[in-house]
């Protein structure tokens, strides 16, 4: 139905995109977030700022009003939550990277695909919805630039991140590449789907790190059928979240370059065509967005709490609609799983000085 009442509680809040996701669902019509429960104790604070009764988990699972769940916990707990749920028969969106470990997103993945088909199960990927990601896929399927011959992808952390409790869980099964490197990966998972294997080089800088932290940076190659993908990821970036983000297609006709923040879409082509002139062609939304994160204090995490929702709207809107309608999951549990065998295989490869791993 696609006016259907959507009703929706959270279990975890510590995630700095709990907030982001509940403004922005909260714009969308014959929504409601009702409730959220977690057993830290910053739970009233998140409640009180954001207008949503402080629950027991089993209250909110137990609620029939509520049709659907928003998991925001920590990595180790994500299925577990999700898996209550949806045996509560509410649809489902879990925070990337959907769990800790590549075994977690195999689990949810069977809990998908054993629920009933009307509950969607969705994961917190969204930088592959914002326009830029999106528009580069469409001229890639149109042929804009002939065929793909290599592809450069870069991903990065604000500086710090990568030494907070967030980024170093003992459950993870890796640190800043993981939580964070997976976002960029993801976007080349939306665009070009798995890799065959992956060649990687994990790096933890000690100058720049501390005893309880994992890795701070990440090179790999990423082998497709026809081309490979350099893909180099840190987490000492002094830019603005995502400034410095971006994937670049070089094809037989040309390139494309899409950024994500502010996001914008570079094309070159060799000659006109499909109504593009040939040379340079450039968009860029405008430079005064919104910074990705607030200044003021974030009481409820030790991160950042976002202000640029904009691919959150995006997100929320695609899950709400594939609720309702049964559309196109945006953010699919299979992506989720490659992603995260992706980033297992950086590790193993790393750890046996830069092998070839099959996905």
């Amino acid at each position: 139905m696609s006016d259907q009442k959507i009703v929706i509680g959270l279990l975890g809040i510590t995630h700095p995109h709990a907030s982001a996701r509940v403004r922005a669902l909260r714009e969308i019509d014959g929504v409601e977030v009702i409730a959220a429960a977690d057993t830290d104790s910053r739970l009233q604070y998140f409640t009180d700022k954001y207008d949503v009764e402080p629950r027991e988990i089993d209250d909110v699972l137990n609620d029939d009003r509520i049709n659907a769940i928003m998991v925001h916990s920590k990595s180790k707990d994500m299925v577990p939550h999700a898996k209550r749920a949806l045996e509560a028969g509410k649809s489902v969106v879990v925070e990337k990277p959907g769990g800790g470990t590549v075994a977690d997103l195999e689990e949810l993945l069977a809990l998908k695909e054993a629920a009933d088909p009307q509950r969607i199960v969705q994961v917190g990927y969204n930088v592959r919805l914002s326009e830029s990601v999106q528009r580069l896929k469409e001229l890639l399927d149109a042929g804009l630039i002939g065929e793909v011959v290599s592809v450069q992808a870069r991903g990065a952390a604000k500086v710090g991140e990568h030494i907070t409790e967030h980024l170093n869980q003992p459950a993870d099964m890796g640190g800043v590449l993981w939580i964070l490197g997976c976002h960029m990966l993801d976007a080349l998972v939306e665009v070009f789907g798995a890799p065959e294997s992956v060649n990687a080089r994990v790096h933890k800088t000690a100058k720049l790190s501390d005893d309880t932290s994992r890795e701070d940076s990440a090179s790999a190659l990423l082998y497709y059928p026809d081309f490979s993908v350099s893909f180099s990821f840190d987490g000492h970036d002094d830019l603005e979240w995502f400034e410095s983000s971006r994937l670049t297609v070089y094809g037989t006709k040309g390139m494309i370059e899409a950024g994500i923040l502010p996001q914008t879409l570079r094309v070159y082509l060799n000659e006109s065509r499909q109504g593009w002139p040939q040379g340079w062609t450039e968009w860029t939304q405008s430079y005064f967005t919104p910074p990705f994160a607030r200044t003021e204090s974030n009481k409820f995490s030790e991160l950042p709490e976002l202000e640029n929702i904009s691919n959150f709207r995006t997100e929320m809107q695609g899950w709400v609609n594939s609720i309702r309608t049964g559309s196109r999951n945006v953010a699919p549990v299979e992506d989720a799983l490659t992603v995260a065998r992706i980033v297992s295989a950086c590790y193993e490869s790393d750890n046996n000085q830069g092998i070839s791993v099959n996905i």
